[in-house]
């Protein structure tokens, strides 16, 4: 099973320690990490401990992963932009889609794009039927992106952030998968 996706416009591939440079221009960037659960990087450091973390589970072929995160790279110069993919969700027991770009590369396409790629892999390798997608309501950019997959509206909710002390309004989707979807 490759690890590596390709659309008209983007190649994803598995992060490596080699991007974390690169990464910290969203992952540290405050107003990308605005409605989001989890907390910015601080540090190139913050970059390489989240990269090695995920590093480790990129080896699909023999074990079972609880993520599947691609970097999102443009096919026309190699420019790394963005991660994106698949979480585990013990609560749902459903995989969650989860993407962050660059503002540079926000209102493209990008996003819509990658993502369509990720679910296709989960419907056609991963065997996986159903996943989850969520956004702040404040979010109208995760919003367009969800509701463009094809995402059906389940529920609003309020989701707690990484930090455990605030919390956000969130909208909650769920997609039924098939190789038809894309």
């Amino acid at each position: 099973m490759t690890n590596i996706l390709e659309t008209d416009r983007l190649i994803l591939r598995p992060l490596t320690l080699a991007d974390a440079d690169i990464a910290y221009k969203w992952t540290g960037d405050l107003e990308v990490a605005e409605h989001v659960s989890w907390l910015p990087h601080h540090s190139i450091d913050d970059v390489i401990e989240w990269l090695k973390e995920i590093e480790w589970k990129s080896d699909w072929s023999s074990i079972p992963s609880d993520n599947y995160i691609w970097g999102f790279t443009l096919k026309e110069t190699g420019e790394l932009f963005g991660s994106g993919g698949l979480i585990w969700e013990n609560d749902w027991q459903l995989f969650q889609v989860g993407y962050n770009i660059m503002k540079s590369c926000w209102n493209r396409g990008y996003t819509t794009e990658a993502m369509k790629a990720i679910l296709r892999f989960a419907a056609l390798n991963l065997g996986i039927k159903k996943v989850a997608g969520g956004h702040a309501k404040e979010n109208l950019a995760s919003a367009k992106v969800i509701q463009k997959l094809g995402f059906v509206y389940d529920r609003d909710d309020i989701t707690p952030h990484i930090d455990g002390i605030r919390l956000f309004d969130s909208r909650e989707y769920y997609l039924e998968l098939g190789i038809h979807c894309f």
